[in-house]
């Protein structure tokens, strides 16, 4: 415990001591009376104040006040910094107290988000206490508890397709979309223009025979520049999904990509399926696209309506029905097809496969792979 004599002679003591444990300050301040023989009403005369106030200090019931620790420094010779310094100690410890059960009763549901995972990709400290996790995850979302994540209300009345044959987590759904806002705001974009960001597409579209390295380099930056931030996330075990489309504001719209099955004609699909959200749909929507979704469909006009812009974006549907029309889907046919088409024969293939006019699997060996992440990222 303290003593007065350190309270007046080691000035230096009073800004650096930290209890470490909830001391009321009354209780020092009772000593410091019992000390000097003072009464609690003789302190409360001296300095203008109630004995029921004293007492009520004394008991913890109320706090010392900036102008009540000069009042005590000038009826008790001690500095009104050891006073206040006491009582700051104190309400930081109740609130750290406060936080920790908060933390304790949170930490049940933070189980459920795939810490783990986000270690690996440097989303989060490498940490094992829960109760640190559960903090982390609190910062992570930017919000004060879990039952408060935007994306998880947001999915509520979200436009998305999932399908109920395969395993997925709600939570592992919001952490990577909550992941893809996070990254969009280190892209600066300019004011959306829909004008400009039609005319994008079509840019887009050229860059699909040029590759992976060259769609990097160049088409995040014409989306910024017409007002849409472009990301590509890493894929979590739970979260099976192909694309999300949303507007952060009237002025800026975020696509946000995973590279999930990482074959190119996925990709490209994909990407001009968003992109389609943007162009047929309203600036309210939430577009949510899940792998394989045949499940429950919020909006299935909708979703039939981008993927229809997506396919003809990709090839026209009337040279790819005349294509399709003479029935000859040799590697040959489709190499040449894909030519004229100007697309790589993956594209042809991955359509054939899905129209199922030709096997799965068959021709596959010629459906080209993307691999978004870097070297120094598989390293995690």
């Amino acid at each position: 415990m303290i003593t007065t004599k350190n309270m007046v002679d080691k000035k230096d003591l009073f800004i650096e001591y930290k209890p470490s444990t909830a001391v009321i300050p009354g209780e020092t301040l009772l000593e410091v009376l019992e000390s000097k023989n003072m009464k609690q009403a003789e302190l409360a005369a001296r300095i203008g104040m109630s004995q029921k106030h004293i007492n009520e200090i004394v008991n913890g019931k109320t706090s010392i006040t900036s102008e009540t620790a000069i009042q005590l420094e000038k009826a008790l010779g001690i500095p009104a910094r050891f006073w206040a310094t006491l009582e700051s100690d104190y309400q930081e410890i109740l609130a750290r107290h406060a936080e920790e059960k908060y933390l304790i009763a949170e930490a049940k549901e933070a189980k459920e988000y795939p810490y783990n995972e986000m270690e690996k990709w440097g989303w989060v400290p490498k940490v094992k206490d829960q109760l640190q996790r559960t903090k982390n995850l609190l910062s992570f979302f930017g919000v004060s508890t879990l039952g408060n994540i935007i994306e998880k209300n947001s999915l509520q009345s979200v436009l998305y397709r999932i399908s109920t044959k395969r395993h997925y987590s709600i939570p592992a759904i919001v952490t990577w979309l909550r992941k893809g806002v996070i990254d969009s705001e280190n892209v600066s974009t300019s004011p959306y223009d829909e004008t400009k960001f039609k005319e994008t597409i079509q840019k887009i579209r050229n860059l699909v025979v040029s590759g992976l390295d060259t769609f990097k380099s160049e088409a995040p930056s014409f989306l910024s520049d017409c007002g849409v931030a472009f990301v590509v996330t890493p894929n979590l075990k739970n979260a099976p999904i192909n694309g999300a489309t949303r507007w952060l504001s009237a002025d800026k719209a975020l696509i946000q990509l995973s590279l999930r099955n990482k074959f190119a004609d996925i990709f490209w699909f994909s990407l001009f399926h968003e992109l389609g959200h943007l162009v047929l749909h309203g600036k309210r929507d939430v577009n949510v696209d899940f792998v394989n979704g045949d499940g429950n469909l919020v909006d299935r006009n909708k979703e039939q309506e981008v993927d229809e812009y997506a396919k003809n974006i990709l090839l026209s549907k009337n040279h790819y029905n005349e294509f399709v029309g003479k029935g000859n889907f040799t590697i040959q046919s489709i190499v040449s097809f894909a030519k004229k088409a100007e697309v790589f024969p993956g594209i042809v293939i991955g359509r054939l496969q899905h129209d199922k006019l030709i096997p799965m699997g068959k021709y596959t060996y010629l459906r080209d792979k993307y691999d978004w992440v870097t070297a120094e990222e598989k390293i995690l």
